[in-house]
């Protein structure tokens, strides 16, 4: 009776022991949990690095504004330790990562995958500036290529003269006023559909992703297919918090981290695009135009003033953008 004891109690502690050294990652969202990115992107990356972490990890998702609603908070949650991971908008955090602008350029980014797999590589080869050294990166991407979205119909440059027009960040602002427009920032994602419904802005640029998740199509109506630049995002650790890991848990996270997550993100997002898209133009409400090459030139002019600019500003501009470009190629080679 002694030993069945002993045995019982022994094998007790085991299971404690192996429950105990699963240790939580909070990782932060201010997207809503049925939001695409965090939904199905973010999520799923979750479950992932905690199946291989072989029992050292539980990444949690705290979704929503759990931890903190503003994009633009989502940095300092991870700094400050209130959260271990968050997904990070780059936009929101003007002067930390610029390094990452040159994806955000006008005609640059051609997919999520092609600019996400080369703003990955960028990064390995030392060529993005910015804070990245205080963290654990795990992910650098973009977007695919926004559209002009609007209420009433643009087919030129010059429609959008005069016109209060909203985008995510500061790159994109100037566009805008080369464009002519009233740049329009500090509208957050979830906030668009009401602003163009009650008239504060014409339109905005986005990408399908957010078109989706944010209901824009249905406040608006037109959307112009002309690459009026990404989104670029990160998803970051806490540098301290990544070091304190035992060995198992950071391989778990760095298998699924830099190239392979930017892989996996920009083959999601794509087809997703690729999905909602194409239920737009079949509901028929909204009208979805494809330029033509005549005015893609005009649109490519009139916003080269802004890669011509960001070129100049940025030291050794000429050769991140030059590299970038060149493998963006690669990737659509492929």
């Amino acid at each position: 009776m002694f030993h069945k004891t002993l045995a019982a109690a022994l094998a007790a502690a085991a299971l404690l022991a192996g429950a105990a050294k699963a240790e939580t990652l909070r990782f932060s969202s201010f997207e809503p949990p049925q939001a695409f990115i965090t939904g199905t992107i973010l999520a799923r990356w979750a479950e992932d690095v905690t199946a291989a972490s072989e029992g050292t990890l539980n990444v949690r998702m705290f979704a929503g504004g759990t931890l903190g609603r503003s994009p633009a908070q989502q940095l300092e949650l991870v700094e400050s330790g209130v959260a271990d991971l968050a997904w990070i908008v780059t936009g929101y955090n003007p002067g930390r990562f610029d390094g990452s602008l040159v994806a955000e350029l006008p005609f640059a980014v051609t997919s999520a995958t092609s600019g996400s797999v080369a703003l990955w590589k960028l990064h390995e080869e030392g060529l993005l500036a910015g804070d990245y050294d205080k963290f654990k990166v795990v992910g650098v991407v973009t977007s695919s290529p926004n559209a002009v979205v609007s209420t009433g119909a643009i087919a030129q440059p010059e429609d959008l003269r005069g016109r209060n027009f909203r985008a995510s960040s500061p790159l994109l602002l100037k566009a805008l006023e080369a464009l002519g427009a009233v740049p329009v920032g500090g509208i957050t994602g979830s906030n668009l559909a009401e602003s163009i419904s009650r008239g504060l802005i014409f339109g905005t640029f986005n990408e399908w992703n957010a078109i989706q998740t944010f209901r824009i199509d249905e406040a608006a109506g037109h959307v112009l297919e002309v690459p009026m630049g990404t989104s670029t995002m990160l998803v970051l650790m806490n540098k301290a918090k990544y070091d304190g890991l035992p060995e198992a848990a950071k391989a778990a996270i760095d298998r699924h981290s830099g190239l392979a997550f930017s892989e996996a993100f920009g083959a999601a997002f794509d087809a997703n695009v690729v999905d909602h898209r194409a239920k737009v133009v079949a509901d028929g409400k909204t009208k979805v135009t494809e330029p033509s090459a005549e005015q893609l030139q005009a649109w490519r002019a009139a916003v080269q003033p802004v890669t011509d600019g960001w070129i100049e500003a940025t030291p050794n501009g000429r050769a991140i953008y030059d590299r970038f470009i060149e493998l963006i190629a690669e990737v659509d080679a492929r």
